[in-house]
């Protein structure tokens, strides 16, 4: 039956010799889409790293970075080759046109792109868990983030063990003309758990964005930037769509498996664009209004007004959009501005001291003890000021008479005159 369906509508006499898409053979749609978001996706691999060594706002980040895009885009851009040449094997006629060994080869060359569709995916989902990451705050959205990134691992380990094991072994490729486990309840759940992860993801890293202290203007942006794997989304729900007719046996599975083809290697180039466009600005400015809140410690830190004894704790909310200026000074300058909180350089900044626990304070006094006796108190006359009034000594005033006797008597008495 499936000859005579070939017979009556496939005609290989009807092939034009330099047709390229024709009713029969519509491969090379592949390979132009496939090929135009392979070097799409080369040159914004390319500008990423490029401005990732160029901007000093982006400088800091580690070599971990480049490492996840370089490994996604030679995945997709791997997948991308293989596809090539399964194009060239004749993925994309139909059975009519197909010699005997051609269907192995495609379906051998389905096997490897498969594997490195499922790779790209999940190295790209780890460029953006990253960056979550050292954007999350607090300690609930790392711990959300390292859920997910838990279940991508999982997800990736499962997907991957399903494909290799999908057919009977030695032959694993053959999803077309081998035995094999029922393949489309198997990548219905692995694309419906992607999805879920997806649209994880998108809430998340909004959700991220809304809490920090932004304008709202940069908020929209980043948002938006986020929203945009609403594309995987719909890239997913596509290939659900054309599951079933891609993995159908007959008729003419090379002819039917194009538009699944398609769908499946634009999510995987898109992905990893997507995780190249984590260094635009609105993203950037996100990442370093997290970094201020976590190392800016006056963000809901303890301050104290007026003086440091007997001032009034509060809490202070500090934009993370303002920039501010960080001064040193010497050891004795900052002392001297802590014992004198109206200086210029406390008056300018309020002085945050830590958390210290502060004993309650009491209604009402408690009593005071009673005072000591005199016997009790200590001896301190030592310590007491007395003031003595002495009388000057008494003068006699000699006049020069008086002057020139006891001189001849003190000469008469030493012998001299």
């Amino acid at each position: 039956m499936r000859g005579l369906f070939n017979m009556e509508t496939c005609r290989p006499q009807a092939q034009h010799v330099n047709a390229l898409i024709t009713s029969q053979n519509r491969g090379t749609i592949l390979v132009m889409v496939a090929w135009f978001l392979a070097c799409l996706l080369a040159l914004c691999s390319a500008v990423r790293i490029i401005s990732r060594w160029r901007s000093r706002r982006i400088r800091h980040l580690t070599l971990s970075d480049d490492a996840i895009i370089v490994a996604a885009s030679l995945c997709s851009i791997g997948a991308t080759v293989v596809i090539t040449t399964a194009v060239d094997s004749g993925l994309g006629k139909k059975d009519c046109l197909l010699a005997s060994h051609d269907l192995d080869q495609i379906q051998i060359k389905i096997f490897v792109s498969t594997i490195l569709f499922v790779l790209a995916l999940s190295i790209s989902k780890c460029s953006i868990l990253l960056f979550l990451h050292r954007t999350a705050d607090n300690t609930m959205q790392k711990l959300g983030i390292m859920i997910i990134g838990v279940v991508v691992l999982i997800w990736t380990l499962a997907v991957m063990t399903g494909i290799i094991f999908e057919c009977e072994i030695p032959r694993p490729w053959e999803i077309w003309t081998g035995k094999c486990i029922p393949m489309v309840p198997f990548w219905i759940t692995a694309t419906t758990i992607d999805i879920i992860i997806d649209v994880t993801l998108i809430v998340l890293s909004v959700h991220m964005v809304w809490s920090l202290q932004l304008d709202y203007h940069q908020k929209t942006l980043a948002t938006l930037i986020f929203s945009t794997r609403a594309l995987l989304v719909a890239a997913s729900c596509l290939r659900l769509v054309y599951l079933k007719q891609a993995l159908s046996p007959f008729p003419d599975p090379s002819f039917n498996y194009i538009p699944y083809a398609i769908i499946t290697q634009s999510q995987s180039t898109i992905s990893v664009i997507l995780s190249c466009c984590l260094i635009l600005q609105p993203l950037i400015n996100t990442m370093h209004a997290a970094r201020k809140t976590v190392h800016n410690p006056r963000r809901r830190s303890k301050h104290w007004s007026g003086t440091t004894i007997g001032g009034t704790p509060y809490e202070s909310y500090d934009s993370f959009g303002s920039k501010a200026q960080i001064v040193q000074e010497p050891l004795h300058t900052i002392q001297r501005s802590m014992s004198t909180p109206t200086s210029p350089a406390a008056s300018n900044e309020d002085i945050i001291l830590p958390d210290i626990l502060l004993p309650q304070r009491y209604l009402k006094a408690p009593p005071r003890p009673p005072p000591p006796s005199d016997a009790e108190r200590p001896d301190l006359s030592m310590f007491k000021q007395t003031t003595c009034l002495r009388e000057p000594p008494a003068v006699t005033k000699l006049g020069p008479r008086t002057w020139e006797t006891v001189a001849m008597r003190t000469l008469g008495e030493r012998g001299l005159k």
